[in-house]
């Protein structure tokens, strides 16, 4: 046992004897930000914190990291300034450089002299006599059944690359062997990924013959085409340069590969050092971190994060949790038809490793592996960065962040850590119902809500129930009954859609105890959830676990904490209600604002709706509310004044309510009078 959790167990220990409570497990786990102070909650020891590190990524724990800056204070795209030469760093990305070599594009070792960062080397082409005579290294190359005179370098960058600029030069001692004549060629995709095939440009009539294709400038550039998958757009041609030392000026738009054709010349040429310049931002960066172990199965709190982002720049983080340290699925192809299966022919289930080591052809399908882990979650807002809850649909021991950036040249971000609290559950299982599960559409109807936890001996138990609606209402409380018995409870908060219940404490004592509570509620759509969490209120800190839908009594049908819709028909809008018939805006405080009700139904997306008041003559006096709305009841004040900011005079005035989608809209209406 390591140091840390002999400390807690220790200190967890003498709190329990000495004060006769549960203590809190409450734990923030930090990813990135090592030379940070620690999070507020941890100052106030109200929270341990266990650090994770950008660095730490392997492959082998899923983690993965692609056009990132990687540091112990944050993460950030790969940045380069106005003079920093990215051509010696293709290969740290999976780029390369590559020259024809015999039917095959290959990385000579002779090239790779000019990226070097050595001036006093150089890659030297013989011309002239001594390559009419024989071909040898430096001359022209038999690309396949042609012979191009002439010498492409091809760079892959490994990633996208806003390049402004290129140079190269000769050796100081050599000048005379510049360059004469050459050609610039960009690309920025794949002819696959850009949906081009060879019948595009070229006539399939003596198929591979230059003069039957469309755009290709000569045969090295037919080649990359044919060869490559790769149709490369012709940036620059110079035919009578003098200078030793070229720049070639580039567009400054993203490109992926580079190639620098030398055309056949009557002299030696050379070059020492090859430079691609390309200030700025990479347009794309993503982080995976590793499968992140928390040890135990823990209820999973809030999310935050610490960074910045300029305004043209994205940042997407994403989290996943599970309860085993794959979210994979392998399968291996037995060849009996189209048959795969998920274990190697030793019957063991597939690793991601035995996967790996199988041949090609035996690799089938991965798949995720849904029953133990959650999907992806949908990217938290960069500005809720103060904390946000964490996706998770029950206790989870792993969890695992993707970061995804998307930059222009002069628009960047950083993101410095990503922290998230978890705790203990409260109880080992949680699995609740609710019944009726089928009910009329706001239509006020008294719901049972099952649970039958599972509570081992080191579980703290609980004594406060959670429901919050999603697509309903919540109106309030008429019984709370624990093994068949009703018990005092105290409505402790009450709202449309959301209400806690204090309850005597279910602990181990009462494991597998039948919790029931009685409620009255309506619903506005054809489905609406009715979500569950239980809390201990000795451990304040502690995150709230989530009630689990399931069977969690014989005596109930649902089996879920979802609620259906008997019928809805083509009704929108349901019932219109006013605080008063009448109401007396004078401004004495009694009586001086109406509440427009209106429940709005079936509605899966926010829809316009607009509250308005108008005269008997049909003028608009006062436009109450314009915005969008989703299924449920709403609730809109006017303060009894006109559009122009006037008291409106008394009489009688038509309040209404228009709700519209794509189907059609609807109107409700209702009658105040207003006095003075």
């Amino acid at each position: 046992m390591d140091k840390m959790p002999l400390c807690r167990f220790s200190v967890a220990l003498f709190m329990t004897l000495a004060m006769g409570v549960p203590v809190a497990g409450l734990t923030i786990y930090r990813l990135g930000g090592e030379n940070l102070p620690p999070p507020p909650e941890v100052e106030r020891g109200e929270a341990d914190l266990r650090q994770f590190s950008w660095a730490d990524i392997e492959a082998a724990r899923l983690g993965s990291g692609e056009s990132l800056i990687i540091g112990a204070d944050a993460i950030s795209p790969l940045f380069f300034t106005a003079e920093e030469n990215i051509a010696p760093t293709v290969w740290e990305r999976g780029g390369y450089l590559q020259t024809q070599g015999f039917q095959a594009w290959v990385e000579a070792d002779d090239i790779q002299q000019i990226t070097d960062l050595d001036r006093e080397t150089a890659y030297v082409g013989l011309q002239g006599a001594d390559c009419r005579r024989e071909i040898r290294v430096g001359c022209g190359s038999n690309v396949g059944e042609y012979l191009t005179v002439g010498k492409t370098f091809l760079f892959d960058l490994g990633g996208l690359f806003a390049v402004n600029k290129i140079r190269f030069f000769t050796r100081t001692e050599n000048q005379e062997n510049y360059i004469e004549a050459f050609q610039v060629w960009t690309n920025t995709a794949t002819n696959t990924e850009l949906g081009i095939g060879f019948a595009d440009l070229c006539s399939t009539s003596g198929a591979g013959h230059l003069g039957n294709c469309v755009g290709l400038v000569n045969r090295a550039h037919a080649d990359l085409f044919l060869r490559k998958d790769l149709l490369f757009h012709a940036e620059r041609k110079v035919t009578e340069n003098t200078k030793p030392i070229v720049d070639v000026e580039l567009s400054g738009e993203y490109i992926r590969r580079l190639a620098l054709f030398v055309s056949s010349q009557n002299r030696d040429w050379e070059i020492a050092e090859f430079e691609i310049f390309a200030p700025g931002y990479v347009p794309t960066a993503s982080y995976t971190s590793n499968i992140l172990d928390l040890e135990e199965e823990m209820v999973l709190g809030w999310v935050r994060w610490s960074g910045h982002k300029d305004a043209a720049a994205k940042v997407a983080i994403r989290s996943q949790s599970g309860s085993d340290t794959n979210p994979n699925i392998y399968w291996r192809k037995t060849f009996r038809g189209d048959e795969q299966v998920n274990y190697n022919d030793r019957g063991r289930p597939l690793t991601r490793g035995a996967y790996r080591r199988l041949e090609l052809s035996e690799q089938g399908n991965i798949t995720r592996d849904a029953e133990n882990w959650d999907l992806w979650s949908i990217p938290y807002d960069f500005a809720d960065s103060l904390g946000v809850p964490l996706t998770a649909a029950r206790p989870r021991q792993f969890v695992q962040f993707q970061v995804d950036f998307e930059s222009d040249a002069a628009a960047g971000s950083e993101l410095r850590y990503v922290e998230f609290a978890a705790s203990p559950p409260a109880a080992a299982e949680l699995v609740g119902e609710i019944e009726p599960w089928q009910v009329e559409t706001a239509e006020l109807t008294r719901f049972t809500y099952a649970i039958r936890p599972t509570i081992g001996l080191d579980s703290p138990g609980f004594d406060r129930l959670e429901i919050s609606v999603d697509g309903g209402r919540l109106a309030d409380v008429d019984a709370v009954r624990i093994g068949g018995e009703e018990v005092a409870f105290t409505e402790l908060e009450v709202g449309d859609d959301r209400l806690v219940v204090a309850m005597p404490k279910v602990d181990f004592n009462r494991t597998e105890e039948l919790i029931e509570v009685v409620f009255n509620g309506e619903i506005f759509r054809f489905g609406a959830t009715f979500a569950g969490r239980v809390f201990n209120s000795e451990m304040p800190q502690d995150i709230r676990q989530p009630i689990q839908p399931g069977n969690s009594t014989a005596l109930l049908d649902g089996n879920t904490l979802s609620v259906q819709s008997l019928s809805l028909g083509g009704q929108l809008l349901g019932s219109l209600s006013l605080s008063s018939g009448v109401f007396t805006p004078n401004g004495d405080g009694v009586n001086d604002g109406l509440d427009i009700s209106y429940d709005l139904l079936k509605l899966t997306t926010p829809s316009p709706v607009i509250v308005e008041v108008r005269d008997l003559a049909g003028r608009r006096v006062r436009e109450v509310y314009n915005g969008l709305d989703t299924a449920g009841r709403h609730v809109r004040q006017w303060d009894g004044m006109d559009g122009s900011g006037q008291k409106v005079s008394p009489g009688l005035y038509i309040c209404r309510v228009e709700a519209s989608t794509e189907e059609g809209r609807e109107t409700k209406f209702g009658v105040v009078s207003v006095v003075y």
